[in-house]
This record gives C-alpha cells, structure tokens and sequence, in this order.
C-alpha cells in the first residue's frame, strides 16, 4: 500500500503527522474567529476592541459593531467581518498567516506586528458597500465624492481616506480630512497636468 510512496510506510506517516499538525492551527484559529477576544489575545488591540464595542461610537468600527446591534438578524460584526481576507485567495492568505502567528504564539514568540501584513482590501467595504459607491451624478448636481460619475474609476482605497480604527466623525463618514484634502488636490492637480 505504501510501497509508492517515498520512504515507505515511515515515510507516509511522518507526512500525515506533519499534515495534523500543520492543519491543527487552522482548525483552532477558524474555530475561534468568530470571537474578538480572540483576535485581541494576540494582537494586543483592546484599545481597538474598545473603540468597538464603547457607545457611543468613536470610530467606524465601532459604528459598524453598533449597527449590527441593531439589525436582530444581521450578520455580527466583529474582527473577521472585515480583517477576513476576500475572496478564496484572501481568506487562504489570511487563515494561513494566523495559523503561522497562532502556532508561533503556542511555541512562545509573543512578539506583535507594528503593521498590517494583509492590509484591508476594498473589497471588505465594498461586499456590503458597493451600492453607495456607484456615482451618477455630476458636479453640478452634488459635491459628494462617491455620488460623482467621474469618480467611479478613481482606484482610491477606502481605508485610505475612511478611518477605521482612530476616533472620527460619525457625520463625516469617519474620513481623515487631511489625508482626503492632500489625495483630492493631488489626483486634480495630476489632471489638470494631463490636460494642459
């Protein structure tokens, strides 16, 4: 039965043990996702989970974790509702990189990333999003970026101007005006240069 198989049947179960144990992390993270304090053991993020869960809201996190409040049948707002990965490649890298820090974490290396390695990918706003993102309008009819027609191609990344995790203005959208002052007059600037 294991005659094929390199190293024989020493061979093939050191490769299954190997597979265990490289699919154990996996398990326990996808089993314990669901749960923030989860995600706050390793990370260290309480003031993020408290951005979250704190009322009022302070920060578009914590907008989104109270809107779910709201809805009874509404999907629950935590971590990995947007911190998931999209798409079958996005949640693989994901799932596979916080089963490398979980099994690092179990061996002893407690030490925290100082950034995001897999940053938020629009498409974690956009899957509940999209609709309000989908201008039609000129500028003549309203001043509101994602109302205008003309910046439905603008490859802008939401979380460069939304802020997620920082306090904001709930009536602002949670935007960073300085950062969405600086992107605006550079993208027309870099027009303006285009059709002199």
């Amino acid at each position: 039965m294991f005659a094929g198989f390199p190293g024989g049947p020493r061979g093939a179960a050191l490769t299954a043990v190997a597979l265990m144990l490289a699919a154990a992390p996996v398990v326990v993270v996808k089993q314990l996702d669901g749960n923030n304090d989860f995600c706050i053991s390793c990370h260290l993020h309480e003031p993020h989970y408290r951005g979250m869960v704190d009322k009022p809201a302070a920060t578009l996190a914590g907008a989104h974790f109270a809107a779910s409040a709201r809805r009874p049948a509404g999907h629950p707002e935590r971590c990995f509702t947007c911190h998931s990965g999209e798409g079958v490649v996005g949640w693989s890298a994901v799932t596979a990189l916080s089963a490398w820090d979980a099994a690092r974490w179990v061996l002893g290396a407690r030490r925290e990333a100082t950034t995001m390695r897999l940053p938020l990918e629009d498409g974690a706003c956009l899957k509940c999003h999209a609709a309000e993102v989908r201008g039609t309008k000129s500028a003549e009819e309203t001043d509101r970026y994602h109302e205008l027609a003309d910046h439905r191609t603008v490859r802008t990344p939401c979380v460069a101007c939304h802020v997620t995790h920082r306090a904001g203005k709930p009536e602002r959208s949670f935007l960073d005006d300085a950062v969405v002052g600086a992107r605006c007059r550079d993208c027309h600037r870099r027009q303006d240069e285009a059709g002199s």
